[in-house]
């Protein structure tokens, strides 16, 4: 039988593939010294000098951060912005924004962007076949192809999102959702933290279904849950914990406030059943 002990709380580390395709594996256990004139690391984040290319190059070449499950980094890409990739997460992006007319990365998965200004190049985030378009705000933007949905939530300034039915203004304190098989689009107002506290190193949740809290605490804790009865996916919980409490902790909290029982099988599977 596994031990709980076993099931550790996510930390820092990523995979980095450059443009030359050298990689390197950062981790905040076994930091990686990365080429200064390429970037800087620290082991928790990773810093990238941003280069004039050579004259007369026009191939735009990208580099690529991936997190995995029971992961979480930083990067500061070479325009300043700074950008906090959650687990299981892949952000690509031009090795160089010096001799761009805008700023384009890629987006799968969960990150927290903060985008330094520049009103002459405009900052997109393609997910799927939809672009956050900015110029210099905070935003929470999530888009993993299992939940569907791709969503940016605003904190400050102003994005849009441009989709193939149109483009869709977002102002502060709202939440705007791509879905990924229709192209539908929708507006709402939120409550910013439960979409932007995991960046600080907390999990909330707001009657919010079982099947989309043990997505998220099985890409932090890097394991698996699988559902003896069905109809538990439905059931909604509400509360808060802090993102480093050990596996135990998370699975009592749930259980406590709802008939629920958790069983860790052989292979680390965590099975869900009724009281």
């Amino acid at each position: 039988v596994v031990k709980v002990e076993e099931i550790t709380p996510g930390r820092s580390m990523a995979k980095l593939t450059v443009a030359s395709g050298d990689v390197y594996h950062l981790d905040s256990l076994h930091q990686v010294d990365l080429i200064t004139s390429l970037a800087e690391n620290n082991g928790k984040e990773v810093v990238f000098i941003d280069r004039q290319l050579e004259e007369g190059a026009s191939e735009i070449k990208y580099n690529k951060v991936e997190i995995p499950r029971g992961g979480e980094y930083q990067i500061v890409l070479g325009d300043g912005t700074r950008v906090y990739l959650n687990a299981q997460t892949e952000l690509r992006f031009p090795e160089s924004f010096a001799n761009s007319e805008q700023r384009l990365v890629y987006l799968s998965g969960e990150a927290y962007f903060e985008v330094t200004k520049d009103e002459a190049r405009r900052f997109n985030v393609q997910m799927e076949e939809a672009t956050i378009e900015v110029t210099g705000t905070s935003f929470n933007a999530s888009c993993y192809p299992e939940d569907r949905w791709c969503d940016a939530v605003l904190e400050s300034g102003k994005i849009n999102l441009r989709t193939g039915y149109g483009i869709t203004p977002v102002e502060v304190g709202e939440c705007v959702s791509y879905d990924i098989v229709s192209g539908k689009v929708r507006v709402e107002k939120v409550d910013l933290k439960y979409f932007t506290a995991w960046r600080y190193g907390t999990f909330y949740f707001y009657n919010t279904p079982l099947s989309d809290i043990v997505r998220k605490l099985g890409r932090w804790y890097d394991v698996d849950f699988k559902f003896a009865d069905e109809s538990l996916r439905d059931v909604c919980f509400s509360g808060a914990a802090l993102r480093s409490k050990p596996i135990d902790f998370m699975l009592e909290l749930l259980a406590s406030t709802q008939s629920l029982k958790f069983d860790i099988q052989s292979d680390g599977t965590i099975v869900i059943y009724k009281k």
